[in-house]
């Protein structure tokens, strides 16, 4: 009997240590787990608010470790260096997580999803009034995301312009933006000199509606990318307190709808913007105006009317882009010749043409070499 009592006690003397070192290891990942989130937001905001010119608040972080995701929650950012109130990022969930999908094809990389994003722009009479801001404050948060990232998802995204000082005050909005952009960093090994898809589409002030469609290199250090762009049935009168503010005319009714292509190589680029405006009236002699507003009105009105294909009520023009990027040309005189072959000769749609593509600016790129050549023949004046 005793040497049963001496096997037993030792036995669950054991067994009570195994329970005590177990708990105090759960203990410690418990008291771990609380506290990362309040650790990683304190660091998060720190390593932003480092960044000159910029604050960072946020609310919490979720940390949903199975799911391998980090999510915050109320994230904000304001500009220190004007009097604007409205933050000029505000984020109410941004969820960076692992991406499954891509895990399936071999590759481990990172999604951010962006829950109602908001941007705010504002303009006014001195650099106190404006808000313009950049993306210097986004590379501390980049450090902190362990994985590349491949996918990038907006919802329900706002885009906001105000100037409050003008007269009268302006206020355009961009609402309802969903962004999804896929295969950022070429997870699919896609063998395509543009592998990444990217859809914008978003409500312009109450009617309008933009769309944005392409592919793209985002891997290139200045990507490469071919867009098509089309904006559709934006209310002209909309827009009244913004072009009576920076353009002293408004308008009594009409449409507006803008139709592109661009493409970009290496830096090169080619393409073209496709205004048209349907059924304008610029000028009602029925309200009270201003003398010289009414004069000024009344010329814009002409301009509009003299360059209007009757036909069809529109007034456009084509306006080509091309060259270097960070001096592109624009045709003007191509461009003042549009005007008129689409008041007397055929009116402008506002859809893409399908006429602008990568091969364009290669094989542009591949003239403009040989031609290089051949006047370095004639061109080299005693290069020693």
């Amino acid at each position: 009997m005793n040497s049963l009592k001496e096997i037993l006690i030792p036995s669950n003397k054991k067994k009570r240590r195994r329970r005590i070192i177990l708990y105090a290891f759960l203990v410690v990942i418990i008291g771990f787990r609380i506290w990362l989130p309040y650790f990683l937001r304190d660091k998060i905001v720190a390593a932003v608010n480092e960044v000159d010119g910029y604050e960072c608040t946020l609310e919490d972080i979720d940390l949903h470790l199975f799911r391998g995701a980090m999510i915050f929650k109320e994230f904000e950012i304001k500009i220190t260096e004007n009097s604007v109130t409205k933050p000029f990022v505000y984020c109410k969930n941004t969820d960076i997580s692992v991406e499954w999908k891509a895990i399936f094809q071999g590759s481990i990389v990172s999604e951010v999803v962006l829950d109602e994003l908001k941007l705010y722009f504002a303009d006014g009479n001195s650099e106190e009034q404006e808000q313009t801001g950049d993306v210097s404050w986004v590379e501390p948060i980049i450090d902190f995301i362990p994985l590349k990232i491949n996918r990038f998802v907006i919802n329900n995204g706002q885009i906001e312009f105000e100037n409050m000082v003008s007269d009268p005050a302006v206020n355009l909005k961009l609402t309802q933006l969903q962004l999804k952009a896929e295969n950022l960093t070429n997870s699919t090994d896609v063998q395509e000199p543009l592998p990444s898809h990217l859809k914008l589409t978003s409500k312009v002030l109450n009617k309008g509606n933009l769309k944005v469609e392409g592919d793209l290199n985002i891997l290139k250090d200045l990507p490469d990318m071919d867009l098509n762009v089309d904006v559709k049935d934006v209310d002209l009168t909309e827009l009244n307190a913004f072009t009576m503010a920076y353009a002293n005319f408004d308008f009594e009714k009409g449409d507006f709808a803008v139709a592109s292509e661009f493409a970009m190589l290496d830096g090169q680029a080619k393409g073209y913007v496709k205004p048209i405006l349907t059924d304008v009236k610029v000028l009602n002699f029925k309200e009270d105006k201003p003398v010289l507003n009414g004069f000024w009105q009344a010329f814009v009105g002409l301009a509009f009317n003299i360059t209007k294909n009757i036909r069809k009520d529109k007034t456009g023009t084509k306006i080509p882009i091309s060259g270097n990027i960070d001096n592109p040309e624009i045709g003007i005189v191509t461009t003042i010749v549009n005007i008129f072959r689409n008041a007397f000769i055929e009116a402008y749609e506002a859809e893409v043409d399908n006429t602008i593509s990568l091969k364009d600016i290669a094989n542009e790129q591949d003239d403009r070499g040989f031609w290089d050549k051949f006047k370095d023949i004639f061109n080299n004046d005693d290069k020693e």
